[in-house]
């Protein structure tokens, strides 16, 4: 790179109400700057446009600050920096300065910078940033934004946003679905391995005591013992008996055949052998005896046999009932603590996913509501005519582009006022200069009317003298023509009474032949002497001769001096005009500064 020679490392402090402005093309070749920067940078204008932008630049500042500057622009986003730039003669000075994209048609066609005087803190820290990017070799990469932050978009944000939330709520349906489905196996599990069995003994418990119960209701029908008839026969007692049993065996078959636990095989086992010594040795034969009418026998059966039998199938399927209740009780357990992890399950991943909707939706609201939140408040600012506020072009996506043109608006708004506040600042001051000009020369106007006119009433007066100078040579050559009869020194005396001519008018003859004016053509044309009755002398004939001239030079003069003031009546009509038209260029010249502080007025607004 170019290093722009000689430095002198003296720094060039700008007033805080200079503005450096100055626009470039996309290759930063100067279109266009502003009088403050060439005020200051001491290059003119015609050695900066037309010129790269690269000939202010101070050989202090890193490469890496401008490329990740480019980085930046290309990207269609401003860039904010503290920059060294050099002076035309070895100066330097800093600015604060911000550089936005111009735009055309949807197109970047070039750059424009404006640059501010910075704080001194700001000029300190950027030095120590600048020495240590310098000493450190630093490149445009760990300047430049992250790739992956041009993904971050409302146009991919919203419908990866759609995704996480129906993938959520998928997960969030399959672990309920799934929880509930093993919920629901586990008791189902629970109730036909535990609580079918407990049924099933039970109710062969209840019909093994039922038909002890029915034995003993059969000795009813004892005639012995019988007061009445009871209203049905023994035998339905028998066939209830008959019937119970077969339920028994219909219940105890499939329950036997599923149990897969020896302990509880070996119980069942037991009580079935208890069981048939029930039936085959109690409840038989008092069946038998029953249906022999033999009722004394099957009381004896039913106290030493049925009820002492009953008694030992009933101690039998305590042991297993209780058993299969311990079982069940602590498959119960197993269910229940199963069920709960099945909850705690569903609650963390329900948990999760509620955290991981509450924590996109914060970096949706971030990127998305608070950037737009901030646009809002820089437009307002704007409106209300702050043009010098901050705007924090960051962020991601669509808000940071609105940021982002936010900030160029601000910067070409504030370039806008400053350069229509100089301009108004250079109108009034030309305005008073006109102003001072169109006076001068309006009191010159009235100067020259009151010569004009001076000058025209000396022309009236000599126009008067020539017409009275003709008169009289008139009436002296009627005077010589009445008098030829008389005397020389008749004529003589009579020459000298007439009014002697004005030396000032007799200069104005130069040759004495002088043709005399035809009154009637306008024209001068020589007009001959009337001839006299009688022949003259010669003196009176050289005096009518010479009053004939001077009467024709007068005649002319007169006419010659009347032309000339009507030219100075039109000089002083134009005199008159122009001091009018000055003085209507005045007014408008004063509108005109009226209306720059008005416009000044104006831009005040947006201090």
């Amino acid at each position: 790179m170019k290093k722009n020679l000689p430095i002198t490392g003296q720094e060039k402090i700008f007033p805080a109400d200079k503005t450096l402005v100055s626009k470039t093309d996309t290759k930063g070749i100067i279109t266009f700057v502003n009088r403050d920067f060439v005020d200051i940078c001491g290059f003119s204008e015609k050695e900066l446009v037309g010129t790269n932008h690269n000939i202010i630049r101070h050989p202090d500042m890193p490469s890496a600050a401008f490329e990740g500057m480019w980085i930046t622009l290309k990207q269609g986003l401003p860039w904010n920096g503290l920059v060294k730039n050099r002076c035309k003669n070895g100066d330097h000075y800093w600015v604060d300065a911000k550089v936005v994209p111009i735009r055309k048609n949807s197109k970047i066609i070039g750059y424009m910078s404006v640059r501010t005087c910075p704080s001194r803190q700001g000029v300190e820290n950027a030095q120590k940033a600048y020495q240590r990017m310098t000493a450190s070799h630093a490149t445009a990469g760990a300047h430049a934004p992250s790739e992956w932050k041009k993904h971050l978009t409302l146009k991919n944000g919203i419908p990866l946003w759609i995704l996480i939330v129906t993938l959520m709520m998928i997960v969030g349906g399959a672990l309920g679905v799934t929880g509930l489905t093993l919920s629901n196996g586990a008791i189902q599990t629970l109730y036909g391995e535990e609580m079918v069995p407990v049924q099933s003994i039970g109710r062969i418990n209840f019909l093994m005591a039922d038909n002890r119960a029915q034995v003993a209701l059969a000795l009813h029908h004892n005639p012995a013992k019988q007061d009445a008839p009871l209203g049905h026969l023994v035998s339905d007692h028998l066939q209830t008996l008959v019937n119970n049993r077969a339920e028994i065996d219909r219940l105890w078959t499939p329950y036997f055949q599923h149990i897969s636990d020896a302990t509880e095989k070996g119980m069942a086992e037991r009580y079935w052998q208890a069981r048939t010594r029930y039936v085959q040795d109690g409840l038989l034969a008092a069946k038998q005896a029953l249906e022999a009418s033999d009722y004394a026998r099957a009381e004896q059966l039913l106290q030493d046999r049925v009820t002492p039998l009953y008694d030992q199938v009933n101690a039998n399927v305590s042991v297993l009932l209780q058993h299969l209740s311990q079982r069940g009780e602590s498959k119960f357990v197993h269910v229940t603590e199963q069920n709960r992890a099945i909850i705690s399950v569903a609650i963390v991943g329900i948990a999760l996913c509620s955290v991981s909707l509450a924590v996109a939706g914060v970096f949706f609201f971030r990127v998305t509501a608070l950037p737009l939140h901030k646009a809002v408040l820089a437009l307002e600012n704007i409106t209300e005519g702050n043009l010098s506020g901050d705007v924090d072009a960051g962020g991601y996506g669509e808000p940071a582009r609105v940021m982002a043109a936010v900030e160029v608006m601000q910067m070409h708004l504030k370039v806008m006022m400053h350069e229509i506040r100089q301009s108004s600042d250079s109108i009034r001051k030309q305005c008073h200069h006109l102003n001072e000009t169109m006076m001068n020369l309006a009191e010159h106007s009235d100067e020259q009317h009151d010569r004009v006119y001076q000058t025209l009433d000396a022309v009236s007066e000599s126009c008067s003298g020539l017409r009275a100078m003709a008169a009289h040579a008139e009436s002296l050559m009627d005077t010589v023509h009445r008098s030829e009869t008389s005397n020389d020194q008749t004529v003589d005396d009579r020459m000298t009474g007439l009014e002697p001519m004005p030396s000032e008018l007799l200069a104005l003859f130069g040759d004495p032949a002088t043709p005399t004016p035809d009154l009637a053509s306008g024209n001068p044309t020589w007009v001959p002497a009337p001839e006299l009755s009688h022949p003259a002398s010669p003196a009176q004939e050289n005096v009518r001769r010479l009053a004939h001239e001077v009467a024709s030079s007068a005649r002319v003069h007169a006419f010659a001096v009347e032309d000339e003031a009507k030219q100075l009546n039109q000089i002083a009509g134009l005199i008159v005009k122009n001091r009018e038209e000055v003085q209507g260029a005045w007014a408008a010249s004063q509108q005109l500064e009226n209306t720059a502080r008005e416009m000044e007025a104006l831009i005040q607004y947006f201090e």
